[in-house]
C-alpha cells in the first residue's frame, strides 16, 4: 500500500510567514559559514546534509490523502491539500478515470479542498463517496452555497456518487476492506481501518481521549491492533490537551501509549495545530520517542511526524 500526505495540519491552513521563511534561510546560512557554494558539488553536498527543520516545512495544508493498492485510488479527506492532488493527479493523466474518498466527518478542514479539486470539473471523470453519514452530498452541497461559495457543486461535470456506510462493519470498496469506527470528536468523526490483504492502514484523526486505562481505550487498541501504519491525532501537548477538553483531538504521548497496546508498526502524528511551529511538532515526536523506548525496551515502533508531500510504502 502506498500513501501520500497531501496535507496534515488542524482546523485552518497555515501557510509560512515571512519571518518563518526568514529563520530557515538564516539556519542554512549560518551552517554554511567557510563553504565554497557557487560549486554546485560542495552546494548539493551541503544541502543533503541539512537537518529536516532547516531545509523543509511540516506544511500548512489541511488533511488528505492519497492511498494507492496497485491500479485502486482511495482519497481520505477533502482538505486544502486536495487541490495539490487534483493539480498532481491531472499531470499524470487523471482523465475518464475513477477515485473513491472516505470522508472522516465535515468540519471545514476536512472538506475546504473540495470546491477545488480541478478533476471533479471534468467529463468522464468518477468520484464515489463514502461515509456513515447520510447526508454528506448536502452538506458538501451547502459548504458550495451561493451565500459562501460563486460555484455549485451542481456545475461540477464528473460523475458523483454517494454510499452510505455503516459503522463497526467491513466493507468491500475494490481491493481494500475499510471498518469505520466512530471516534471521540464533536460532532462525530470516523477514522478507518483499512486492508488490502498485504498491510494495515489505520487513519484515526480528530479523536479525543480522556482516558488512558485499559478498559476504556480497549476499542481503540483493537481498532489499531498491528495496524503497518497508525495515523494519530497528535494536535497538542499534554498541558493544552488539559486546557481543551472536549475539543476533539489528542497527543503525541496519548498516541504513543496506544501504537505500544495495540503493537503497531510505525505511528504517525498528525493534525498538527496551526499555532505549533515546526520545532514544536518535532519536539513532540521526540518526547513519543522516548516514552516509547521506556514503555517496551523491546519493542519496534518507528514514530513519524506527518508532513504535507511524505509519501511511504507499507
Amino acid at each position: 500500500m502506498h500513501i501520500k500526505f497531501w496535507g496534515t495540519r488542524g482546523s485552518i491552513p497555515t501557510p509560512l510567514t515571512p519571518q518563518e521563511v526568514e529563520y530557515k534561510v538564516r539556519k542554512a546560512l549560518e551552517g554554511a559559514a567557510g563553504l565554497a557554494l557557487n560549486d554546485p558539488a560542495v552546494l548539493e553536498r551541503y544541502l543533503e546534509r541539512l537537518p529536516f527543520l532547516t531545509k523543509y516545512s511540516i506544511g500548512g495544508n489541511t488533511p488528505c490523502l492519497e492511498v494507492r493498492s496497485g491500479d485502486q485510488l482511495l482519497i481520505i479527506d477533502a482538505g486544502s491539500g486536495l487541490r495539490l492532488l487534483g493539480d498532481d493527479l491531472l499531470a499524470r493523466g487523471f482523465h475518464h478515470s475513477h477515485a473513491d474518498f472516505l470522508v472522516t466527518h465535515t468540519h471545514w478542514d476536512h472538506i475546504q479542498g473540495f470546491p477545488f479539486f480541478r478533476p471533479v470539473f471534468m467529463p468522464g471523470n468518477h468520484f464515489t463517496f463514502y461515509s456513515p453519514f447520510s447526508d454528506l452530498a448536502d452538506r458538501l452541497n451547502r459548504q458550495q452555497s451561493a451565500d459562501f461559495f460563486p460555484v455549485p457543486v451542481s456545475y461540477m461535470s464528473a460523475e458523483i456518487k454517494f454510499k452510505q456506510i455503516a459503522p463497526e462493519q467491513w466493507h468491500q470498496i475494490g481491493r481494500f476492506r475499510v471498518y469505520p469506527m466512530q471516534l471521540s470528536h464533536p460532532g462525530a468523526a470516523y477514522g478507518y481501518r483499512i486492508e488490502d490483504g498485504e498491510s494495515i492502514l489505520v487513519c484515526a484523526s480528530d479523536s479525543e481521549y480522556k482516558r488512558a486505562d485499559p478498559i476504556s481505550t480497549e476499542r481503540y487498541v483493537d481498532f489499531f491492533r498491528q495496524a503497518d501504519l497508525l495515523i494519530f491525532d497528535a494536535q497538542y501537548n499534554l498541558s493544552e490537551a488539559l486546557d481543551k477538553l472536549d475539543w476533539g483531538h489528542s497527543t503525541p504521548m496519548m498516541g504513543a501509549e496506544l501504537a505500544y497496546r495495540a503493537q503497531a508498526k510505525r505511528l504517525a502524528l498528525f493534525h498538527h495545530d496551526p499555532a505549533s511551529s515546526d520545532e514544536k511538532i518535532w519536539a513532540g515526536k521526540e518526547q513519543a520517542e522516548a516514552y516509547l523506548a521506556r514503555r517496551a525496551k523491546s519493542m519496534d515502533c518507528e514514530v513519524i511526524v506527518a508532513y504535507d508531500g511524505l509519501s511511504l510504502e507499507i
